[in-house]
Formats: structure tokens, sequence, C-alpha cells
């Protein structure tokens, strides 16, 4: 295994503010990395500047191979289409478009063939069960139906590096644990997650959990780790779980 995400002395400003100073990290490909601290001690920041949506002040940061990638460079442009991945809070759905029409905004640079597009999105409904709302405006679905339409659009899409901001902060436990398990499956079959959270119970999850409020770094043994498979419908369960609104 090898390292897919490095930060080098990274300083991050806003105005006067110093959110990150002369910072330091290296992810090694297949980790999942649990990113925790108080409100203000950078981890969204962070999550961020990995994810291309801020640039640093100063410093180095390195993605797959590529030193300080700029938002709208081709370099950049690639890194967002076929290697990094977003989970937000909200979803990052269009919500006044179908379901169908969010997951295919996910295919549309992979130039596939009909037959062949089609398939994959019914294998990944399937999964998820998601077909009984395939054709619903994305609004009118419940938060829990709308991260799993997030978590379809993530696995149609050929990443290596999935960052998730607070995936459950608005979540119920029973949809937590849902989004929380398909997350280890998507890392047991090979991702790097990079996850922001208040909620500590997810560092179970994790293979290190780093406080950026304390710059203190720990290890963990998860039971699904990198290299180990996990299918997705066993995580989910059957449709019943699936049907409250």
């Amino acid at each position: 295994m090898s390292g897919i995400i490095s930060l080098h002395n990274v300083t991050k400003k806003f105005g006067k503010k110093v959110v990150l100073a002369d910072y330091n990290l290296d992810i090694i490909e297949r980790e999942f990395i649990c990113l925790t601290g108080e409100s203000g001690s950078g981890k969204s920041t962070l999550l961020n500047l990995v994810g291309l949506l801020e640039k640093p002040t100063s410093g180095q940061i390195n993605i797959c191979g590529y030193v300080n990638p700029k938002l709208n460079s081709h370099t950049g442009t690639n890194l967002l289409r076929n290697e990094i991945s977003y989970l937000f809070q909200n979803y990052g759905l269009i919500e006044n478009e179908t379901v169908l029409y969010n997951l295919k905004l996910a295919t549309r640079f992979l130039r596939l063939k009909k037959k062949e597009e089609t398939q994959r999105i019914n294998n990944i409904l399937d999964k998820l069960h998601l077909h009984k709302v395939l054709n619903d405006k994305v609004y009118c679905l419940s938060g829990g139906e709308q991260q799993r339409v997030s978590l379809a659009r993530i696995m149609l899409k050929p990443s290596r590096i999935l960052l998730a901001d607070e995936p459950t902060g608005s979540l119920d436990e029973k949809n937590k644990k849902i989004v929380m398990d398909i997350l280890s499956s998507l890392h047991a079959a090979g991702k790097t997650i990079v996850l922001v959270t208040h909620d500590l119970t997810l560092k179970e999850y994790a293979t290190r959990t780093i406080n950026l409020q304390q710059n203190e770094t720990s290890n963990h043994t998860v039971p699904a780790g990198p290299g180990e498979e996990r299918d997705v419908n066993a995580v989910t369960g059957n449709n019943t779980m699936f049907n409250e609104k």
C-alpha cells in the first residue's frame, strides 16, 4: 500500500484567523480516517483542502501523486471526476430533480453505453433498496433515503477517495448505522475514506482517529479492514428497514 494523500507544512488562514498551522498528515491508501475535534478545530477545512474546495495559504498538498492541484485545472478536474467523491451532511443532491437524474450525474463522464449504464444503476438500486423511489423527486425522500442516494452515486463512480463531512449528523440511530455499515463495506472493498464527525461512536469504524483539537492520533483494529470483502446487501438487510419516511 502507498500514500494517497499527504499534507506537508500546510497552513490555512481565513483573513487573520489561522485554522491550520504547519500541519502535516500522511494517509495510506485504503485507510479509514476519522477526524474529530471541537467546532473550529479545522476538521472541515482539512477535508475541503484535500477535496480541492479550498486552497492552502502555504505548504504542500499531494493527492494521488499530484502536488497542490487546483480546482479548475485539468488535473483538478480529472481528480474530481475519477478519484475523489464527497458525502455531505446535507446530502449534496439536486432536490428538485429525480433520484435517477441525480444518479446519472455520477456516470456522465464514464462513457458507458446506455445498456451498461442502466445495468450499473439497477445493480446499485438493488443493493440499497432504492428502486421504489427511482422516479421520485429528491425533496420527497426521507433523510435516510437521501443519504442512501448519495451513497449510490458514490458507488457508481470509480473514485479511490471518499471524503465524508458529518454524513450521519442529520440521521436517526437506525439510518446512522445503515450509512456507516455501507461506508465500512466500501472501505473493505478498497476505498480510502476520510470522515469528519463530532460523533465519537463512529471511531469504531475507522482504522485511525485523528483529534485535531489535541493533535492526537490513535490506531484501531476494525472487523472489516482493508481487503476484506463485505456484501452491501448483508449490510443493508431487507426492504422493511427502509419503508419509513
